[in-house]
This record gives C-alpha cells, structure tokens and sequence, in this order.
C-alpha cells in the first residue's frame, strides 16, 4: 500500500464502504483509490477562489524600500490606512504602541494615518502577526436618480400581494434590519412614526438616500406617504460615513448591536476595502445576513463591486415594471435575485431656498432601492419562519423567486424577481454550518477567533456536518480536524449532490489554494457516491489538520450538497 508521509501525519486514501469489509477487500480497494489519486493528480478544477489579502502600503518617504514582507507600493493617495493583524493581545499591544485606532480588537483591524502605515505594518510584520494593509479609499452610494415623477408604487404590487398578505405583526422581539448609510431625515412625512433607532440627519443632500431606503423598507404606512415592505419594521441606522474604514466600522457596529440583516446599498471597486470583506465574513459568522446591492455599472463597463461580489452576501439586481433588467444595473454571476428599482416612487428631499429640506417624493432609480425591497423580506422571513436561520432565509428567498428571462439562474436576474408570498412556503433550504470557512485563514485564528473543530479528542466516535457549495459564490469549505496523539481518523465525504473533491492539509497550512506542498492527501474517485482518505498522527502530541471540500473538475454544476464525516482510529 503506498503511503502519504510528512513530519505529523500519515494518511491513505480510503474507499466508500470502508468500515465492515474484510482487510483483503479494503487493502485492494485502498489499493485502487491509491491509483486513481496518482492518476487523477494532474486533474484541476476552474473554481472561484476567495479575494486575496492585499499587501499595499504609502510610498515610503525619502525614497526609502518598504520593508514589509510581501508589500507594495500603493498608488492610492488616501490620508488614512488600513492595517489588518492577527486578533490578540500582541497585536493589540503593537497597534496602541503604534498609535492605530481599532475598528474593532476581535477582528484585529486597525486604522492608522499614511505616514505612520509602514512602521506599524513593519512592527506587526516582525512579530509575525501582519495579516494586510490597505488604502481606506471612499465609498459610493448605488443610487441611480431620474427625474421622472409618479404617484403610483407600482413596485410594492411587483414583490407581494398587499391585498391578501398581511405582514407579521412587529413586537420587541421582532428582527432588526440595520440599514448601513450614511444619515438620513427622520423629520420625513414616511419616517416620522417608523421604528428607527439612533436616526443621524446630516443635510438635505446627505440624508436623501438613506431616507428613501429606510421607507422602502419600513415605512409604516402612516397615511402620509408609501408603505415599506415591512410597514413598521424595526430599523436602526448605522452611519457608513464615506470611506471605506467607516463603513467597515459599521458593519462591525450592526453585528454588536444584534441586528439581524444588513442593508448596504452602496459600492466599492471588488480589488479595494479587503477591510470590509473581513466585517461582512465576521457578519456571516456571527448568523448575520449581509444584503448589498448589485451596483449600477451596467452602462459603464459592468464591473464588479464590493460588498455585492463578496462571499455570503445576498446581491440584488433591478429590473423595472416590465420584468426587464435595468440598463444600468450589474450582470454578473454573483447576482442572486432582483426587485423592482426603476422609477421606484419613494421619498426625496430636496433644499429649499431658505437653505431646509423639502421632503417630498419622487421616482428614483438604482439597485440601491431594490435592495431594502430583499433585506426587508429576509428580516420578516427570520421573523414569520423561525426555521430558518439567516443564511437559509436568503437562499429561500433566491429559491421561490419568480424566474425571469432565460429558464434556471443568469448574471442578469439570479434566481428571478423577489416573491415575498412564495417565500412563506418555499421548502428550507440544507443549512451551511461553519461558515465562513471558504479558506484556512478564515478558521485558523488569522482573521477571526479560531473556528470550532468539526472533530477533536474525545468528542466522541463520529463527527459529521451536511453543508452546501455554490461554485460561483461559495466554492470551498475548510474544516479543522484535530487527531490525537499516535492516533488516526477516517474522513468520508457522501456526495449528495454535484462531484465534490476531498482533500487533507498538514497543520502548517495557509491555503488550499496553490498548496500540493502542503496538501497531505486528496480523495476524488470516479463514479464514486463516496469520497474518503484515512489519517494517521505519528506525533506524540495532538496535531490539527485542515479538511477541504471543493468542486471536483470532472463535472462542474452551480450547486452542491455533501455530508462530511470524520470517525474516530485506533
């Protein structure tokens, strides 16, 4: 039998049905799989692979080299930078040394101004404890306004029934949709009696936006004005600011204060901000659902944006009262679901000349309002299925949409137009525990608090998880595995759905990507229902490894399901 060896593990691949066979059947069966692996080993799969940690810092002064490990120099003119460490109390101790400004101490991000970014990147790079750096360039509203004017709220009717649904009744327990913007105008006829806490009014110019997404949203119907998705709905306002530091910030804000849902209609190039790619990922981890617009680049060379591009994030597209895609709206493959956001009838300001506010209403434009229409459902869906965790109520959203266009999911609609009343009874979609989880550094303490083991000592004789891939959105999921001293384990992975590939990483690991060096074995079989390799520790302390779950490149499909198994050896 050919063996897998390194410094801590040895491991063999391990056919389905290995458990309660006769050793000779096993060894030829083990024998088999052996070979299939070698022959397999060329096989690569064309997967999505998680956004890159940026390494970029200010020129240094005087023409001076940065002396980072692994550093660029940033072409950005940003006053103000980001800098990631790992979460703990030496980084903490270096980042106060150093004069940054946490964002927030659990995620080990920091703010520090551009003269001081190299030395205190340097310091945390010496200690070994550097994650990333980065420009904390501005932020983009998603709005798209017209000047078109209407009295009718056409798009209430295009995603409910209103005659016949009759919301769930809000108490004070009801889920909180945070709503990241930069300020808004609680004085406005459609927000003076909603459920809105800590509202920021900055100008009339500033608070426009933020004003008709929080009535889209959950105006109560106050008899003044249009009625939100979920009249009534507890809101809160989280200020984004204008940069990307600040709305990082508040996402991290929205998460502490327990909301459930998060409401980001607005933008940022997808290669910029990794900042707020780690608050969204914490979002996640915390069984928060992030909900970004699609953005509105559609005439404008269709590029992608953050957070809409980002794992996990439920990405909303508009279409108008046709059911046609909006000219400007994006279309792209990480586009999950549409609503109604051309000439969307909500409330507008304007200044008047005695230099107040003019609240008014008007037709406006943009996937920044579709975008409430889907966060507003998924609060109310956790409220009125409490079946679903959040993560559940956004793909049960993506699965009873009304399908648009092409038959199946497409970059210009995703799964089709929100249907609210379809969502009610869709069936619950297979839970995705452990996330995030796309990548080691998402679970080895680098980005967040270490993740917990999926099996280790002493937990028993069998530790399984069913979970889910998408291969446009969720390509990978990691788990760490931790053997005891001497010992071994049996790791199966059951393919319910698609053809997945299993793989085994030494502890040392820092990604799955680019790795053979560091992969310990790899089980994909054809025609096999049952992936599995076997895992022995040959240290004499107890060593973690990390289990990967990916696409297999023989036949590539959206979307999969699998049951990962680990059993305890002798």
């Amino acid at each position: 039998m050919q063996k897998h060896r390194n410094q801590t593990t040895e491991s063999h691949p391990t056919p389905q049905g290995a458990t309660g066979i006769s050793h000779q059947c096993a060894l030829r069966l083990l024998l088999l799989a052996t070979v299939a692996i070698a022959m397999l080993g060329l096989a690569t799969v064309a997967i999505a692979s998680a956004p890159q940690s940026p390494m970029e810092l200010p020129p240094a002064s005087g023409g001076a080299t940065i002396s980072v490990s692994g550093s660029k120099e940033s072409r950005s003119g940003a006053t103000t930078w980001i800098v990631g460490g790992r979460p703990g109390a030496a980084t903490d101790r270096i980042a106060d040394t150093a004069g940054a400004s946490p964002i927030d101490r659990a995620t080990g991000i920091f703010t520090i101004e551009r003269d001081d970014a190299i030395d205190f990147a340097g310091d945390l790079d010496r200690s070994g404890k550097l994650v990333f750096a980065e420009p904390d360039v501005k932020i983009t509203p998603t709005s798209y306004p017209t000047d078109l004017y209407s009295d009718l709220q056409w798009w209430l009717n295009g995603i409910v029934n209103p005659t016949d649904t009759t919301p769930p009744e809000v108490t004070g327990s009801s889920p909180e949709l945070a709503l990241i913007e930069e300020s808004l105008d609680p004085q406005h006829p459609d927000l003076t009696t909603a459920r809105l806490a800590d509202p920021l009014s900055l100008s009339p110019a500033k608070d426009s936006h933020g004003t008709a997404v929080a009535a889209i949203a959950g105006s109560p119907g106050e008899g003044l004005g249009i009625r939100g998705v979920w009249p009534g709905m507890t809101m809160r306002l989280v200020p984004s600011g204008t940069t990307c530091s600040t709305a990082t910030d508040a996402v991290v804000k929205a998460v502490k204060a327990k909301s459930a849902v998060l409401n980001m209609s607005y933008a940022l190039p997808s290669n910029s901000c990794f900042s707020h790619f780690v608050a969204t990922e914490f979002a996640v981890r915390k069984g928060v659902l992030p909900v970004a617009s699609a953005g509105n680049p559609g005439l404008e060379g269709n590029s992608a944006i953050r957070p809409a591009n980002d794992p996990h994030v439920l990405t909303v597209s508009a279409v108008d009262d046709g059911g046609l895609t909006a000219p400007f709206a994006t279309s792209n493959s990480k586009v999950d679901i549409t609503a109604p956001g051309v000439n969307v009838f909500a409330p507008s300001l304007s200044i008047n000349p005695a230099g107040g506010a003019t609240r008014g209403w008007s037709n406006q434009s943009g996937t920044s309002f579709s975008t409430p229409m889907v966060s507003a459902a998924a609060t109310w869906l956790l409220q009125s299925r409490p079946d679903l965790d959040a993560g559940q109520a956004g793909r049960a959203l993506a699965h009873s949409a009304t399908d648009l266009g092409a038959p199946g999911r497409d970059d210009q609609f995703g799964d089709g137009l929100l249907n609210i009343d379809a969502a009610q009874t869709v069936a619950a979609p297979v839970a995705d525990p452990f996330e995030p989880n796309e990548n080691i550094k998402w679970i080895d303490g680098s980005l967040f608090r270490k993740a917990r083991y999926l099996f280790k000592p002493r937990s028993g004789k069998r530790r399984s998880v069913t979970a889910t891939l998408m291969q446009d959105e969720d390509p990978a999921d990691v788990y760490r595995v931790k053997i005891a001293r001497r010992k071994k384990v049996l790791i199966t992975a059951a393919q319910y759905q698609g053809d997945i590939k299993l793989r085994v990483f030494k502890p040392r690991a820092k990604s799955i990507y680019r790795s053979r060096r560091s992969m310990i074995v790899k089980s994909d079989r054809r025609r096999s229902k049952t992936e599995g390799v076997r895992v022995r520790n040959l240290k004499r302390r107890a060593q973690v490894v990390y289990v990967a779950v990916t696409p297999s490149a023989r036949k590539v499909t959206q979307n999969y399901r699998y049951k990962l198994s680990v059993f305890a050896g002798k």
